[in-house]
């Protein structure tokens, strides 16, 4: 039977042929609760408004990864948590000449349920100029909704 001496070889002189693993998955788990602690700290934010209930198929974290533009019951629009221009063509101008809104394409607009519809459509309109190709709407889950009418 061989035995390891404390070189790390065995006592015939071979080196030992296999590895420590243990560092290695030290490293791993202290950097999978880092990420874990940091991930939710980085999801987008907007601005607080009460949207409305809908159907649909609930979005996951992966999904609204992209600019949010809130709308808020006074009527006005929010890049994330920066305001935006009141005047339709400022906001065109601020919408395009933001680099991620390009690059992705995509943005997700959620209104406060008492925001007159003209005021959403401006932002659609600016959004289409500013040539931004899908628009997600944003609304309550129907379990929130039902809860919420009781």
């Amino acid at each position: 039977m061989s035995m390891i001496n404390s070189d790390g070889g065995h006592e015939d002189g071979a080196p030992m042929s296999a590895i420590n693993v243990t560092p290695m998955v030290d490293v791993m788990l202290c950097l999978l609760i880092i990420f874990m602690v940091a991930t939710p700290m980085m999801a987008p934010k907007g601005a607080a408004v009460d949207i409305p209930a809908g159907r649909g198929k609930k979005m996951t974290e992966e999904e609204f990864l992209y600019g949010v533009i809130s709308v808020d019951q006074a009527g006005n629009v929010f890049l994330g948590t920066l305001p935006l221009s009141k005047d339709a063509t400022a906001m065109q101008q601020e919408i395009a000449a933001n680099a991620k809104l390009q690059q992705d394409g995509m943005v997700f607009l959620q209104g406060d349920k008492n925001v007159p519809f003209d005021r959403i459509v401006d932002v659609l309109v600016a959004l289409k100029q500013a040539q931004i190709s899908s628009v997600g709407f944003v609304a309550k889950p129907d379990d929130v909704a039902l809860r919420n009418a009781q």
